[in-house]
């Protein structure tokens, strides 16, 4: 048997034994907020690396500027293990980068797994701004 038929021969194997990420989807639910970023409660937003947190979402929404004209809206529901109701994701003290207390996983600033169970990156939603208001969406 050629060295190639037995690597096709063992593929599904090898594909079969693979073990299974114990992960389910977060589920979508329509988002479509307004803030407005004169608002007092928007402040930190005024400048780069501020951050808030709101409702929205599955279990929250924690909106970040990453620049001066980029903002980031992440779903607060930990792509690990979605289901249980700790699976809540925040930014850490050091503001530079999210966890899961819960789990153990951690998420660079751009929502990629960085460390724990975690093999999926956060939910991200869209956002875009007309003068001071700032929309989130999906």
């Amino acid at each position: 048997m050629s060295k190639l038929a037995l690597f096709f021969f063992l593929l599904p194997v090898v594909w079969a034994c693979k073990p299974k990420v114990e992960q389910s989807q977060i589920p979508n639910v329509e988002v479509n907020i307004e803030l407005n970023l004169n608002d007092i409660d928007n402040a930190p937003l005024l400048l780069v690396g501020g951050y808030r947190y709101i409702e929205g979402g599955v279990r929250g929404i924690i909106v970040r500027r990453a620049s001066q004209d980029t903002f980031q809206a992440f779903e607060r529901n930990c792509p690990y293990r979605p289901q249980d109701s700790c699976a809540v994701v925040q930014l850490h003290s050091s503001g530079f980068y999210f966890e899961d207390p819960c789990c153990g996983s951690t998420f660079d600033l751009s929502g990629f797994p960085t460390g724990g169970p975690a093999q999926f990156p956060l939910k991200l939603y869209t956002t875009s701004r007309q003068g001071d208001i700032l929309y989130i969406y999906n």
